[in-house]
Parts: structure tokens; C-alpha cells; sequence
């Protein structure tokens, strides 16, 4: 199945989405900074950041529906399935993280390795290995509390 799309007007729409999934996200993920009155706050940068992600959508939602700059583009869908599935991984390691770093970036080296075809376990015992090791330094050594 051929999948024919405005390269300029998707773009624009998913980002200003992200825009906005920013501006609600920033309030909740960055703590208020009381110390200063004025001026700059930790806040500042993340709410510019999602303002010109907004505003660049914007520009290329009208590049495309008024000005007509756009090319539409196809895609394959069964030759995207397999990315499309990586993306999966990658949802469900953000919800494995959540729970343990162990499990989760364990999980995400042996899929990633399984995606790429490598067939070779020391590959995987690497993984595995170095894994546990970023683990132990972090929790043991460096005392960083990791999920």
C-alpha cells in the first residue's frame, strides 16, 4: 500500500503538536525557580525551545497551504513495517524504564542487536555486560538513584 502525504504540511502539523505537547509538559517536568524575580529561570530556554517549535510549524503549515511550496511525498507501508516496529521497542522501553533501568536497557540492547540481524552472543554478553556495569557504577559508586 502507497501512502502519498505533503511533506511541509505534515511536517508543520507534527510539530506544532510537539510545540504544544512541550509548553503543557515544561510546568510539570521543570520546577519553579523562586530565587529569581526576573529575568531568566530554569523555565526560560525549554519555553523559547517550544515557541520556535511552534512558530517553525507554523511557518511551514503556511509555506504549504498558502504560499503552495510542498512536495508530496509516498512511502511504502510494508517497507516502513520495520521501523514502524522499532518504534515499538522503543515505546516499550520508556514504559520498562519507568520500572527498572536494568530490565529496560537490556531489553533495548538485545532488540536493537535482534533488529540488526548480528547473530554473534558475544555481541549480546557485551551488551549484558556493560549494562550491568553502568548500573553498578551509577547505583554503587556514584550513588545516582536509578529506577
Amino acid at each position: 500500500m502507497k501512502v502519498k502525504y505533503r511533506s511541509n504540511l505534515v511536517a508543520g502539523i507534527v510539530s506544532v503538536i510537539l510545540g504544544i505537547i512541550c509548553m503543557v509538559l515544561i510546568p510539570r517536568q521543570i520546577g519553579e525557580d523562586y530565587s529569581a524575580t526576573y529575568g531568566i529561570t530554569s523555565k526560560t530556554v525549554p519555553y523559547a525551545v517550544a515557541v520556535l517549535w511552534i512558530v517553525c510549524g507554523l511557518v511551514l503549515m503556511f509555506q504549504s497551504l498558502v504560499l503552495k511550496k510542498d512536495e508530496i511525498k509516498s512511502f511504502e507501508v510494508a517497507k516502513e513495517v520495520k521501523a514502524l516496529a522499532y518504534m515499538a521497542v522503543l515505546l516499550i522501553y520508556a514504559v520498562l524504564f519507568t520500572r527498572s533501568f536494568l530490565a529496560s536497557t537490556i531489553f533495548l540492547g538485545v532488540a536493537t542487536l535482534m533488529f540488526t540481524g548480528s547473530r554473534k552472543k558475544t555481541f549480546y554478553l557485551i551488551i549484558l555486560g556493560v549494562v550491568v556495569i553502568l548500573y553498578l557504577l551509577f547505583s554503587k559508586v556514584l550513588h545516582v538513584q536509578l529506577p
